[in-house]
């Protein structure tokens, strides 16, 4: 009713008159007038009563003969509801039509790029984002050849995938594997360490672990060094991780197993304390998982972005699934990947990372979502 008598006030005019007013079928009727006798519109009314009585379904009319539709004559909550109910109208007619116009825009694109939701639909298919999807569009379209363009798109993903120049296996040094809980950290370490040890010897490798907190964790760590011949130092502060680093100075590789901790958890800050307190250079390995969500690869890597991280290690990619989503999260943070583990045999399973190994996950991930 509110909204009723606020149309004819639009249409009216605040002068306007209300003759009547009744709710049918569960709308509103309004009777009302402007630039009007008063006393022939009272006439007229009687003469209607009088010749078509209430149906006895439907609401008695209310009085409102005369009453003029003014500010001054109304109920100011009910003006302010009033207000807020068109406002509410407009809110859902708004969203109505920006939902059109995007399907407008959508349906638009397709007619004049039909390969482009063709394109991206595969994209998603192996679980690339949109946005860095759409990135891609813009790079190979137009494009009328529908495999030609997805030829295009793949060698586009190839060349925004970074993979980090520097080789660990060779090189040495003192590097750090972070990452969430179950992301594989304490066997990756394993199987760098047990390359390593291979070519460089057992005595140039040696192993920290900060996972005391982690129930079992320092216990594996402590049962992999024993069968690769490899020492193992528990540390527990920026302290003792000094003392640490400095008595394994002599040795090439020295790798820190930190503690699986969830990204959202405060002791990350506390690792990166212990790390940043050692006057030794440490290069951090940001582990994640191929298994994973990409909103949760995406929570990773700003959760541990305060430090410089070197490079990145995707592993389990051997589990199934596309890595679609660790792809699109390392190439919208230019993150470049250093390894791939892709099985849980030590040292076997770790690869040094190439582009051309994604990709043909890509394709093959693809060429199996069309058999399904």
């Amino acid at each position: 009713m509110r909204m009723a008598m606020a149309k004819v006030r639009a249409e009216l005019g605040k002068d306007a008159v209300l003759i009547s007013s009744r709710r049918v079928n569960g709308r509103a009727e309004i009777v009302a007038a402007s630039d009007c006798d008063p006393k022939q519109l009272e006439a007229e009314i009687k003469k209607l009563s009088a010749s078509k009585p209430p149906r006895s379904n439907e609401q008695p009319q209310r009085d409102y003969l005369f009453e003029i539709l003014s500010d001054e004559n109304e109920d100011e909550p009910d003006q302010k509801l009033s207000i807020l109910d068109i406002k509410d109208e407009l809110g859902r007619l708004r969203k109505l039509f920006e939902g059109e116009l995007a399907q407008l825009a959508w349906r638009d694109a397709g007619s004049r790029q039909p390969n482009r939701m063709a394109l991206l639909a595969r994209l998603e298919a192996v679980g690339i984002s949109r946005d860095i999807g759409a990135k891609i569009m813009e790079k190979i379209l137009p494009c009328d050849d529908l495999e030609l363009g997805w030829r295009r798109a793949l060698r586009i993903l190839n060349r925004a995938i970074r993979v980090s120049d520097r080789d660990v296996l060779k090189e040495g040094g003192v590097i750090a594997m972070l990452g969430a809980t179950g992301v594989g950290k304490t066997t990756t370490a394993a199987k760098i360490a047990a390359q390593f040890a291979m070519t460089h010897g057992r005595n140039q490798v040696a192993f920290i672990t900060t996972g005391s907190i982690k129930v079992g964790g320092q216990e594996q760590l402590i049962s992999l060094g024993s069968v690769l011949g490899v020492p193992v130092q528990l540390v527990t502060d920026g302290r003792e991780m000094q003392k640490t680093l400095e008595s394994f100075s002599e040795r090439k590789l020295v790798i820190i197993d930190t503690a699986g901790v969830s990204q959202r958890e405060a002791r990350l800050v506390e690792q990166f304390e212990t790390l940043a307190n050692a006057s030794i250079s440490i290069s951090p390995y940001l582990v994640l998982s191929a298994t994973a969500q990409e909103s949760v690869i995406n929570e990773t890597i700003k959760a541990f972005s305060g430090i410089d991280l070197t490079a990145a290690i995707v592993t389990k990619t051997d589990e199934g699934g596309s890595i679609g989503a660790v792809l699109s999260g390392l190439i919208r943070n230019k993150l470049p990947v250093a390894f791939i583990g892709n099985g849980q045999r030590v040292p076997e399973d770790l690869v040094p990372a190439q582009a051309d190994i994604f990709i043909d996950n890509i394709i093959e991930s693809y060429d199996a979502s069309r058999k399904q």
